[in-house]
């Protein structure tokens, strides 16, 4: 028995879907027909795995099963419905017109499409046409041979008036031939009459230009060497202006010299003067130093006196010192009495003071350790926790990863079914424009071979008439004989449409009226 998608048990893991519909919507939609079947919670089992992500893993995989499910539904669906379309609008009719015919079904539609049914109308109004057009062909050639005779004799009259007529042109041609001639050649004497002519013109113009270019050349030369001169005067001119220069320079370099000596005598003099103002600078400066070295040697004396008055009145004050330390050294060993007393006192204080102290240190470290253990174990909860939350992320992440691949793979199962498809429609597409090119091309040919049949029997009428102007025997009987016969050729009637592939269909109006509905209705 088939399993369909409508009626197999989803919750039998070892359910098998087989039908041929259902398979076909599967692949329509990418899916698997096993990915449909419903898998336990165990299968989902795992090492190590905890039971909430096992509960997890079944659940995911659990409602894309039905989502795919869903889907292969909608598509087988909409496969059943378009079954049922096909049936209602003739589909039926036209396999059993592919099976009588042995033809496929894209022949079928293509051979009764109305194209071709134009085109066959095409061609029986071509054979009119032809038929028409070779009836009054050769009716026409008929009667040019009926008024060939009586043109015969128009046409010899006519010729001997021409050949008359000719001769006269004839002569009157060579009356003007001859005149012309002698025009010419009186022409051809004036030519070279005036080519001579030319060239004793063209000869003297020579011998002037020579001339013209001589006396030029002359005057060039001329003129060139009264520039040389100017060069040369030129020259000169600049030979002196260069030796004027040349002792203007001269004249400035001496005074310039003169000018150098007169400055260094200059300097002699200021040298002399700032020599003496030397000398006299280190006398006055001599002089100085010795009233400065004076002037330092009352002061150190002066310094002597005073640092020994310092020393005494240092002295004085040390004794006055140190009797003062005597007295303060009485008052200390009484105040030390005093604060070793109130020290003991004090110590005895900070010892009680240590005590308690000591005992709230204890207190405190035992509340810090009870802290330390609480927060401890917080804190491994708190770890415990988190690998619970990573474990079940990581495993969220894997699904969602998983659900990615899935619909992916699902994605390029459902374009590689789609290209199946559209390559199925194409192949009929294909086969249907085959047959519709085939039989236009038959169509055609049949066309052409009456275009050429009526080629020929004209070209044959035209020779019989051409036989009967060679013998000059006009025989319009025979002829009109000859030309019923040819306009009995199957190429200029409808007999010849019946060597068509599409015969059989034609001869069924009805059936011919379907398949134009089924092609008219449905997609290849």
């Amino acid at each position: 028995m088939a399993v369909s998608l409508t009626n197999f048990d989803e919750r039998n893991p070892q359910v098998v879907i087989n039908s041929p519909r259902s398979l076909q919507a599967c692949k329509l939609e990418g899916v698997l027909p096993h990915d449909l079947v419903f898998k336990p919670i165990d299968a989902f089992q795992e090492k190590n795995l905890s039971p909430r992500l096992v509960k997890l893993r079944f659940d995911f995989f659990e409602a894309k099963r039905k989502d795919l499910l869903a889907a292969s539904r909608r598509a087988r669906d909409a496969l059943v419905a378009e079954e049922r379309r096909d049936k209602e609008v003739g589909n039926n009719q036209l396999e059993l017109m592919c099976k009588e015919s042995g033809l496929s079904k894209g022949a079928v539609m293509a051979i009764t499409s109305d194209g071709l049914k134009l085109e066959r109308q095409k061609l029986r109004k071509a054979q009119e046409n032809e038929r028409s057009w070779l009836r009054n062909a050769l009716n026409n050639e008929l009667r040019q041979l009926k008024l060939l005779e009586q043109g015969q004799q128009q046409l010899q009259q006519q010729a001997n008036v021409d050949a008359k007529r000719m001769e006269d042109k004839a002569k009157a041609m060579k009356e003007i031939n001859d005149k012309r001639a002698q025009d010419e050649e009186r022409k051809a004497m004036e030519a070279e009459a005036r080519q001579r002519l030319e060239k004793q013109l063209a000869k003297e113009e020579f011998h002037k230009q020579q001339l013209e270019l001589k006396e030029r050349a002359e005057r060039e030369a001329e003129e060139q060497r009264r520039i040389y001169e100017r060069q040369l005067k030129e020259m000169e001119r600049k030979k002196l202006t260069e030796i004027e220069k040349a002792q203007k320079r001269e004249a400035l370099y001496r005074e310039q010299e003169s000018r150098k000596a007169e400055m260094r005598a200059q300097d002699l003099k200021r040298q002399d003067i700032l020599e003496q103002k030397r000398q006299a600078f280190e006398v006055a400066m001599s002089g100085k130093k010795e009233q400065r070295d004076m002037r330092v040697y009352q002061s150190i004396q002066a310094n002597m006196e005073m640092e020994q008055r310092r020393r005494e009145e240092f002295e004085e004050r040390q004794r006055q010192d140190h009797a003062r330390e005597d007295r303060l050294m009485q008052v200390r060993a009484m105040e030390a009495e005093e604060s070793a007393k109130k020290s003991f006192q004090n110590l005895m204080r900070r010892k009680v003071i240590q005590e308690e102290a000591a005992r709230k240190e204890d207190e405190r470290r035992f509340a810090i350790l009870e802290q330390q253990e609480d927060t401890e174990m917080r804190l491994l909860e708190h770890e415990q926790k988190k690998e619970r939350y990573l474990d079940f992320k990581r495993e969220l992440d894997g699904l969602r990863g998983k659900n990615k691949d899935i619909n992916v793979e699902r994605q390029r199962r459902r374009e590689e079914a789609t290209r199946e498809m559209v390559a199925e429609q194409v192949r009929k597409k294909d086969e249907k424009i085959d047959a519709l090119n085939m039989e236009r091309k038959k169509l055609h040919q049949i066309r052409r071979q009456a275009q050429s049949e009526a080629y020929r029997a004209r070209e044959l009428v035209k020779a019989e008439i051409m036989r009967q102007r060679v013998t000059s025997k006009y025989d319009s009987r025979l002829l009109e004989s000859k030309l019923n016969s040819l306009m009995q050729h199957d190429m200029f009637t409808p007999k010849i449409l019946q060597t068509s592939n599409s015969l059989p269909l034609l001869k069924s109006p009805p059936q011919e009226s379907t398949a134009s509905q089924v092609m008219s209705a449905g997609p290849l």
